[in-house]
């Protein structure tokens, strides 16, 4: 078995997980750790290269016996040179000091030297974990708990974090145009299950970007801004030139949206990926009903002439879209008109599985805002009806 370390936003860490192990048994899942009962390790870190809903994944031992100390022990009696390691705590509250200095007493009682590499007796964070090399060394380990059962385990992938740093290097920005996150930029590619990606309204192109960089093949996008797609050409060319990839075709074009059924990427494509216009940023002491409805009215003109050039395209294959809500004073505002736009021309694909605990929103969407933030974020999996 293994297990995955969620990230904040974990139901869409989970429906990541989900779309991309369909066949394997869900053992356990909370807020934190979702455990597969998946056995091929190299298969995993396989898939795990394009995951980023996920920070790190663990092999748990099967032959755990309930004292961390003796499992690496096992580990560092095969070690030559001072063995450095790390241990964390996955979803429980205990004193990790005590179980440091207690594998440290172990390990030198065999006579093996060593170091544990927790600062302050702290469960490990990616950076540390990356900066120590532990992945490499196989020694870095989590105990988890899940319900009544402990599991132990060893880390044998970690999200690479200074990956993102350097490709927000070099790339066209412009402070006016929302950002679509890159890490849900990649769930929202991984969630749609297609791997030649058309985003109509592709913005500066962040969502072509990371589906190159997840090593899909072809990229399609279109903007109603002819600057836009100046820019998007722009972070193209230097994803390809910058990072490995697998890329052969890169097409864009200036479209308006509300004219969708004439873009030749329809039919170029097998998934549409994209977050649209979410209308003017708002703050928190300026953010009023009536601009809320404002603005839901000049967007419902775009989002209802789209659906219908979809259905007039005859379009087949899966659409991940995000909508925007709104916070105000503390409760959520959300687009109801487009509830009933959806009703109307497409069905909800499923999300999470009926039996998971952790449910979707009761129009069958997944949220995502950051606090700070007053527009979020609602994310559909969505198929046009026949």
């Amino acid at each position: 078995m293994h297990a995955f370390q969620l990230w904040r936003e974990f139901k869409l860490s989970l429906w990541e997980v989900f779309q991309l192990f369909p066949k394997n048994e869900i053992v356990y899942a909370d807020k934190t750790v979702c455990i597969l009962d998946v056995q091929d390790s190299e298969s995993i870190i396989k898939i795990a290269s394009r995951m980023w809903g996920v920070i790190k994944i663990i092999k748990l031992f099967q032959d755990y016996r309930g004292k961390p100390q003796f499992s690496i022990c096992d580990i560092a009696e095969k070690y030559e040179g001072k063995f450095a390691y790390g241990v964390s705590l996955l979803w429980w509250d205990t004193n990790l000091k005590a179980i440091l200095i207690e594998i440290k007493k172990t390990l030198k009682a065999k006579g093996i030297s060593s170091r544990f590499v927790n600062k302050d007796f702290k469960s490990l964070s990616s950076a540390q974990i990356l900066g120590e090399n532990l992945v490499k060394k196989g020694s870095d380990f989590t105990i988890v708990i899940a319900d009544d059962t402990e599991y132990f385990g060893q880390t044998i992938w970690v999200q690479d974090i200074n990956a993102y740093s350097k490709r927000d290097y070099g790339k066209a920005r412009d402070m006016q145009v929302g950002m679509l996150p890159p890490k849900l930029s990649q769930i929202m590619i991984n969630i749609s299950g297609g791997s030649q990606v058309y985003d109509p309204f592709c913005g500066l192109g962040t969502i072509l970007i990371e589906s190159i960089l997840m090593g899909n093949t072809s990229v399609f996008g279109s903007d109603i801004s002819p600057e836009n797609i100046e820019k998007t050409k722009q972070n193209l060319n230097f994803a390809r030139k910058e990072f490995q990839n697998n890329l052969k075709t890169s097409l864009t074009q200036v479209l308006d949206a509300k004219w969708i059924s004439s873009s030749p990427f329809l039919k170029k494509s097998d998934v549409i990926v994209t977050e649209w216009y979410l209308g003017q940023v708002f703050h928190k002491h300026s953010v009023t009903q009536e601009k809320i409805n404002i603005e839901k009215k000049n967007l419902l003109d775009i989002y209802t002439k789209f659906f219908a050039g979809l259905q007039k395209a005859n379009y087949s294959w899966v659409i991940v879209i995000c909508f925007p809500f709104w916070e105000m004073r503390g409760k959520y505002s959300y687009f109801n008109e487009v509830y009933d736009l959806i009703q109307k021309y497409c069905k909800n694909l499923p999300i999470l599985p009926k039996h998971e605990e952790f449910k979707h929103t009761r129009s069958g969407s997944l949220l995502y805002k950051r606090p700070d933030q007053v527009v979020g974020r609602e994310i559909f999996k969505l198929k046009l009806k026949k």
